[in-house]
């Protein structure tokens, strides 16, 4: 609507007399489009100047300069105004430039790094530089993510500059990061199948490597045994440690059978270790046959049926 109230009063215009246009050498702006207001200065019939001040004639998406001829002018208003119009000139144009610095791309990078309650030391291992992005309009944006899953080390990080869905430049920043923390480790050497007390482990302070293992607590540790030999000082991890089975391979178990009319109950040797909830093999003592069964409680197997 306001373009076309534009047009109709340029040709309003046209009648009053002609305007000189003459293009100014070299402009900058800090805007997405050039008015021809911007671009040069307007002598003549006042009444047509203001209509004609704020028409677009170039758009400036990015930092490429542009060279404007008063051909290149003409076509841009268009109307058909023929020699109503004097344009002489030529001018360069450019969109104006800001700098985001190499130290705001850094702190955005070292703000995507995640802390997990750790003590954390970062350090710029690299860095592009500063990135220079067109001046004007909405504020940039800057976004930061890490292009390696490791959690310490070397990592690279692309930051790009937005602006809103357009990215408007990018820098490649690689930051040291080193982590360390308090775990709980064992306080002594442990042998495989041993079952751990709170006397096995104490707290030690350790750098965490690039794919630190979820590292347990106390009561996931207590009562559990070692799946193998475990060294003093080495920290605790679900690898190394299993939940103790409520039946083990070779126990003598018993075997029941048991309904509201009966109950029924025979030896066995467990075949398989298990915990409660399990079905396990248990072989039966009174004729050597295999059975399969559901694991009640320790040492008491319910037969099925």
């Amino acid at each position: 609507m306001r373009s076309l109230l534009m047009v109709l009063a340029l040709f309003s215009a046209l009648s009053a007399g002609e305007v000189s246009i003459a293009l100014r050498a070299s402009v900058s702006l800090a805007q997405e489009r050039a008015t021809l207001g911007d671009i040069a200065e307007l002598s003549g019939d006042e009444s047509l100047i203001d209509v004609l001040r704020g028409m677009t004639v170039a758009e400036l998406p990015d930092l490429r300069p542009r060279h404007l001829e008063a051909d290149e002018v003409r076509r841009a208003i268009g109307l058909g105004l023929g020699r109503s119009l004097a344009i002489t000139g030529s001018c360069e144009l450019s969109r104006s430039a800001r700098q985001i610095t190499q130290d705001e791309l850094v702190a955005m990078a070292k703000a995507s790094v995640p802390l997990d309650d750790d003590e954390v030391t970062i350090n710029v291992l690299r860095s592009t530089g500063a990135v220079i992005v067109p001046a004007g309009g909405s504020e940039p944006n800057i976004v930061a993510m890490a292009m390696d899953n490791a959690r310490a080390g070397d990592i690279p990080f692309r930051v790009q500059v937005m602006r809103g869905e357009v990215e408007l430049g990018r820098a490649l920043i690689t930051l040291r990061i080193v982590r360390t923390r308090d775990v709980l480790v064992a306080s002594r050497a442990i042998r495989r199948g041993e079952r751990l007390g709170p006397g096995e482990i104490r707290s030690q302070r350790i750098v965490v490597g690039r794919t630190a293992p979820s590292y347990l607590g106390t009561d996931e540790i207590v009562g559990r045994e070692a799946r193998n030999d475990v060294s003093e000082g080495t920290p605790f991890s679900a690898s190394l440690l299993i939940v103790p089975p409520d039946v083990r391979v070779g126990q003598a178990i018993e075997l029941v059978v048991s309904n509201e009319r009966f109950h029924l109950s025979a030896r066995g040797e467990a075949l398989n270790a298990g915990v409660i909830g399990q079905t396990i093999s248990v072989r039966r003592a009174a004729d050597g046959k295999t059975v399969r069964g559901v694991i009640l409680e320790t040492g008491r197997v319910r037969l099925d049926q």
